[in-house]
């Protein structure tokens, strides 16, 4: 990808975020240090460039992103940001399918980049979302390029080829546990085998909701 970096330097700020003490537990388990990476210093403001960016440099470099292409894919706000975002420095129109239900400060920096939204039913949840945006890409795949970060590999890749690696080295390998939420799965499964392939001891906790949805992409699978 470096060869593309190089013609979209901006899209280098993606990444590189810094690991920052935090005094969790300190009174009762002073040997215990608690870090947190600080991933909304990315340009877009989450962790989701570093998927996005791999994603869409992956397809340009293999051809499957081309001119006249629109990039479409469905997000509750953080991923479909990046999308616009990277979008927009690299020449492509963007169309995300995304809840009606979505804050207005989302759609307000989404529609600035200069992206295209679809809007579907919130009554009917994220799920609806998902299925819009596999009906929109099989009706008209001569005009999308459907990135699908719920089945796309670079998704995980991203992050066990950039986050793992500088936590690794940030903290010279010295870690027992990482704690992740759980989105599409990408964060968890890159930074869980980059990590366990370093030390198979260090533990990788997922944290969800306590009333747990299921992982949003496989819903539409049945």
């Amino acid at each position: 990808m470096e060869p593309l970096l190089d013609r979209y330097p901006a899209l280098r700020a993606v990444g590189n975020t810094p690991l920052v003490p935090v005094p969790l537990f300190r009174d009762r388990l002073p040997q215990v240090e608690v870090f947190a990476k600080m991933e909304q210093l990315n340009p877009g403001g989450s962790l989701k460039d570093r998927p996005v960016l791999r994603m869409l440099l992956s397809a340009l470099a293999r051809g499957q992103l081309q001119p006249g292409k629109t990039i479409l894919d469905s997000s509750s706000g953080n991923a479909g940001i990046a999308y616009a975002m990277i979008g927009r420095i690299i020449g492509f129109p963007v169309e995300i399918v995304i809840p009606d239900n979505a804050s207005r400060e989302r759609k307000a920096r989404l529609l600035a980049h200069g992206a295209r939204l679809i809007f579907t039913d919130s009554i009917q949840g994220y799920d609806e979302a998902l299925r819009e945006v596999h009906r929109r890409a099989t009706a008209d795949p001569a005009q999308y390029f459907f990135c699908d970060q719920y089945s796309n590999e670079d998704n995980w890749r991203a992050h066990y080829e950039t986050t793992a690696a500088e936590i690794l080295d940030q903290t010279a390998g010295r870690m027992t546990h990482v704690v992740v939420g759980v989105g599409t799965g990408g964060t968890l499964t890159g930074l869980g085998r980059r990590l366990k392939e370093h030390d198979p001891r260090i533990r990788v906790v997922s944290v969800i909701p306590e009333v747990f949805p299921g992982i949003e992409g496989l819903k539409p699978l049945g």
